[in-house]
């Protein structure tokens, strides 16, 4: 088996006005390059924007094997009958999602703390636990852990579910952070910024061979 089909990589949108057909064009670049999950995550967007913006998202996907996944909003998930949602601690009760969304469809958490983490654990109805974040990163700010590699070893290890790593992560980092025994990663900043996202993504997938 491919590193391709044993190691995921999330990519989170990060279209700073409305977008138009280049960024369309690189969200397919990276779609067929292999990114796994594409996160729809525009903060302070109007409803009716982001809703556009999934349509055109999710019909650029349906050629490639890549879920489409909307950060926090259960509506527009649902609207846009997307894969998954990502919900953070204060976002939508994940085990009331579960029922409203049956099993079919993906729901990640994001986990700040290791408390969080333990009682992520209880949850039989998550498909991944998100650690955030591992390195600093100027895509988010009031970070409450910055959990390195060796905490997210730890947190690997005391995880039931598989881990998504975010923060900070580029290839320079890579290799360690897949050392960790995540399952996948997530990116914003690293392939936004790439000269050539093909390369990149293909490189990122590269390491973890």
């Amino acid at each position: 088996m491919s590193a391709h089909n044993t190691i995921q990589i999330h990519l989170l949108t990060n279209c700073q006005v409305f977008p138009d057909d280049k960024y369309l064009k690189f969200i397919e670049i990276c779609a067929k390059s292999g990114i796994t999950h594409l996160q729809l995550r525009q903060k302070n967007w109007a409803y009716p924007d982001l809703l556009s913006f999934g349509r055109e998202l999710k019909a650029v996907l349906s050629n490639y094997d890549a879920s489409l996944i909307v950060n926090d909003d259960f509506k527009l998930m649902l609207e846009l009958d997307a894969d998954g949602i990502h919900l953070g601690q204060t976002d939508a009760n994940p085990e009331l999602v579960r029922a409203l969304i049956g099993q079919d469809k993906i729901i990640g958490l994001s986990i700040e703390s290791m408390s969080e983490l333990l009682s992520a654990n209880q949850l039989d109805y998550l498909n991944y636990v998100a650690a955030s974040s591992i390195f600093p990163t100027n895509t988010k700010k009031n970070l409450r852990t910055i959990w390195g590699i060796d905490g997210l070893k730890q947190f690997c290890q005391e995880s039931r579910h598989p881990v998504i790593a975010i923060g900070g992560i580029n290839l320079t980092n890579v290799s360690q952070v897949y050392a960790t025994g995540v399952a996948g990663i997530a990116l914003i900043s690293a392939i936004h910024e790439a000269k050539n996202p093909e390369l990149y993504i293909q490189n990122l997938i590269n390491q973890a061979r």
